[in-house]
């Protein structure tokens, strides 16, 4: 056989592999009869393929279905703790970091503090939270699918290097690719908001929409967009850049020089430092009665407007308002089913969803505004960790 043969063959088998594998992840308990009938391999084809991924410790038989007549099938799934994926999100000062199997079950999670904020300090913090997982849970590499990171900033897909990061203050640095010198694992890297947004197609809310959004909001506001079942990344991967819409011309001048951008507006950020003022100014307030104003938090401003306050409560109405406006723009261009908000918006969210749906119906138009359904994420703030986890295991399903 030649070369080309043989790389075709291994290719091939490869993929009906992946396939197989995502095929039994999705329709579990199946059994081989059922992959057969699903994919149109024969029985045999199917005996191999199963046969391999059964060695490889992927799947495990699981006991018998029902049967119309004869003996009864054997059933296949996942099988739990067999092959491992982490999943980091790095911010400004800490490291949140998840253990995932490969069914997609959160195994631990935790935060090691970042003391220095470069790329190198990030690797070396990364690879010292990575080894201690191993050693904890007693995971040799053979077992570790790979490490996802998830980052605030433009990201090249290709590439896995970091394009720009403005809140972490990086520019054109490749720590996926010094991590994975490091550890010799295989290594990703991925947009924050994206990654939220891969973490809701997979195991969240948005599993079977194939056009839908993820807005992030804490210190900046992006967005992760699939359409057509893909992830959307733009011409140079800065699609989702939904914080630098501008919802009010006379607004505050934003970091990339315009003014009145929605981050500028209804960021965590602004949102605290618009209660602080507030304060000062002498709004009447149950804030007021805070210790500590400058150590006012989105919590204790949400936690305010929970228990009447009507000042904290017009905050985040306004808040809402503006994000409305943003997202009726969205909802114009995209026409996505679903509008899923997540990170520090979890924090308040239920208290303000009547406003932003009402701002979405009075200013997009009429039919893609009735079809979009608006959703706070279950998954809060771990939703982009956990999409990053799910990286190295959507390479592994052929996905």
């Amino acid at each position: 056989m030649t070369k080309s043969r043989t790389g075709n063959s291994k290719f091939l088998k490869a993929y009906n592999e992946a396939g197989i594998l995502d095929l039994i992840r999705m329709k579990q308990p199946v059994s081989r009869a059922e992959l057969s009938k699903k994919t149109g391999l024969s029985p045999t084809a199917i005996g191999v393929i199963v046969l391999s991924l059964l060695e490889k410790g992927y799947i495990h038989e699981t006991g018998t279905g029902e049967s119309k007549g004869g003996r009864k099938p054997v059933m296949l799934e996942l099988k739990p703790d067999s092959y491992y994926s982490v999943g980091l999100d790095i911010d400004v000062d800490s490291i949140q970091f998840v253990l995932t199997d490969i069914t997609g079950r959160l195994v631990h999670e935790g935060s090691v503090p970042l003391a220095v904020n470069t790329a190198d300090s990030a690797v070396k913090a990364s690879e010292s939270c990575i080894n201690d997982i191993m050693d904890r849970f007693s995971i040799n590499r053979e077992r570790m699918l790979g490490i996802g990171i998830s980052v605030p900033g433009m990201v090249d897909s290709i590439s896995h290097r970091v394009v720009l990061a403005p809140n972490l203050g990086w520019e054109d640095e490749d720590p996926a690719g010094m991590l994975r010198e490091r550890l010799q694992l295989p290594v990703y890297m991925e947009n924050e908001a994206m990654s939220s947004a891969i973490c809701e197609n997979w195991i969240g809310a948005c599993q079977k929409a194939s056009n839908f959004v993820c807005v992030n909001i804490k210190s900046g506001i992006g967005a992760g967009i699939f359409t057509g079942g893909m992830p959307y990344r733009g011409t140079s991967g800065s699609a989702g850049e939904v914080g630098h819409i501008v919802v009010d011309e006379n607004g505050p001048r934003c970091g990339c020089g315009n003014y009145g951008c929605l981050e500028t507006m209804a960021s965590t950020g602004r949102v605290v430092e618009k209660a602080r003022k507030m304060v000062r100014q002498g709004v009447v307030s149950s804030l007021n009665d805070l210790e500590n104003v400058d150590a006012m938090s989105l919590e204790n401003i949400a936690a305010a407007a929970r228990a009447g306050d009507g000042a904290a409560m017009n905050l985040l109405d306004e808040t809402a308002r503006y994000l409305g406006i943003a997202l009726s723009n969205l909802v114009n261009t995209l026409n996505p089913s679903r509008i899923v908000l997540g990170k520090d918006f979890t924090v308040y969210g239920d208290l303000v969803m009547g406003t932003l749906r009402s701002v979405i119906d009075g200013k997009a138009l009429k039919r893609p505004a009735t079809n979009v359904e608006l959703l706070i994420s279950e998954k809060g703030d771990r939703a982009s960790t956990l999409g990053a986890a799910i990286i190295p295991l959507k390479k592994l399903f052929g996905r």
